[in-house]
């Protein structure tokens, strides 16, 4: 009787794929984040307006949501989330770590 992979079996069918078909993997991976961020660019409410600290406190909290539900509450887009929150931790760091 035929049963099922188990995850590990497919966990190295999928790596080993990807090893093989490397220009394939990125091109298919790419497309992913595009259909991905595609979904969350039409949440543009705000679009054109300031940071504000209250919204700057929100994506940087450490038990802060998912950036899909941030970005429904405030009218920005997840892309937009998560560049400011880089942008932000960027100029957070000490100098000495560049």
């Amino acid at each position: 009787m035929g049963g099922r992979e188990s995850a590990k079996a497919v966990r190295e069918r999928q790596l080993r794929w990807r090893k093989q078909h490397r220009q394939a993997w990125r091109r298919m991976r790419a497309a992913q984040k595009r259909r991905y961020y595609q979904q969350s660019q039409t949440n543009n409410r705000r679009k054109g307006k300031r940071w504000t600290p209250a919204e700057d406190a929100k994506i940087t909290a450490t038990d802060r949501p998912m950036d899909r539900k941030l970005s429904k509450a405030m009218g920005r887009s997840v892309q937009t989330i998560q560049e400011r929150r880089s942008n932000l931790t960027l100029h957070r760091r000490p100098s000495n770590l560049t």
